[in-house]
């Protein structure tokens, strides 16, 4: 993947720092929402190991014990099969643990990157 697609600034806001406080998603959720950045910035193919290593780059907490999540691949694999922004028609497997977003509705992600703006928590 290629990380530096990605605007470090508003990424970090939405997954530390946002008022919607994405350690506290479910998992499924998170990924969802995972999904879904990834789509915005232009990432439409992905590996469990790159969801893996978002994990670790952005050192997500564990929310009702120390540490941060380290997801496994059967936990994403799982997640991944959930069907919430209907995944099943969005999300194809084209490969061993390698998918293509075919398309994410991106609004909610807009509007936490519109909202840390104007809250000045994005500089």
């Amino acid at each position: 993947m290629d990380w530096t697609k990605l605007n470090t600034k508003e990424v970090t806001y939405c997954c530390k720092y946002a008022e919607f406080n994405f350690h506290c998603l479910t998992f499924s959720l998170q990924i969802e929402y995972l999904l879904m950045l990834f789509y915005y910035y232009q990432i439409d193919t992905f590996t469990i190991k790159d969801i893996q290593e978002f994990y670790k780059k952005m050192e997500i907490p564990k929310w009702r014990s120390d540490g941060i999540i380290k997801p496994s691949p059967s936990k994403i694999r799982k997640a991944l099969s959930y069907n919430f922004f209907n995944i099943e028609k969005n999300i194809q497997s084209i490969g061993d643990d390698c998918y293509k977003i075919v398309f994410i509705d991106t609004k909610f992600y807009e509007e936490d990157i519109k909202e840390g703006y104007q809250k000045n928590r994005i500089v």
